[in-house]
């Protein structure tokens, strides 16, 4: 294919999705926001991040949000790549552009990672990677499918198993960085 076919195959691709994107903001606008998925969704995100401000330990705080942070770009990375291929897709969106649902990769994903590390140091963290895998693959995510929220295509609770527990590892070996103090 010649360079001004491609461009113009570009072009038309890129339209049609700005179209979709415009449909999908407006079904968005007059059937998810401000609905009751919609506050659930932000109760959940608020609640999350306010668990963790009142229980986190305050004077790992820094370490902690570097895990937290860590985990929600390796968290969308994933997710888009997934719902890019066709392995899940979410429904009753928090924002109309974000292709996640916002509460879960940006507030109960770093939350519960942030909350293992600084809870029982003293157990291995492929333990606690393991815990966190198990818990969120089959516990977190049926929940999230049964309400709705989250839709499998051709992903399975089992295939997140690993991927939850290396987030989570590589997340606390992250905090073990000779840069932060020692988790006592």
């Amino acid at each position: 294919m010649d360079k001004i076919k491609q461009n113009e195959s570009l072009e038309s691709l890129i339209s049609q999705y700005q179209h979709l994107h415009d449909k999908y903001f407006e079904m968005w606008l007059h059937d998810i926001f401000l609905h009751w998925a919609w506050w659930i969704s932000l109760i959940i995100s608020l609640g999350a991040w306010l668990f963790w401000i009142f229980y986190r330990k305050k004077e790992s705080t820094h370490r902690l949000l570097y895990a937290g942070v860590v985990a929600m770009l390796i968290s969308v990375i994933l997710c888009y790549i997934g719902s890019a291929v066709g392995l899940w897709y979410y429904k009753d969106n928090f924002t109309p552009t974000f292709q996640g649902w916002f509460p879960y990769h940006l507030s109960l994903m770093p939350v519960t990672i942030m909350f293992l590390i600084q809870t029982k140091p003293h157990i291995a963290s492929w333990k606690k990677g393991i815990f966190h895998g198990l818990l969120t693959a089959f516990v977190g995510e049926p929940i999230f499918v049964w309400t709705g929220y989250y839709v499998m295509t051709g992903w399975g609770y089992v295939y997140s198993v690993p991927v939850y527990a290396l987030i989570f590892i590589f997340c606390d070996w992250l905090t073990k960085k000779n840069g932060f103090e020692k988790v006592s």
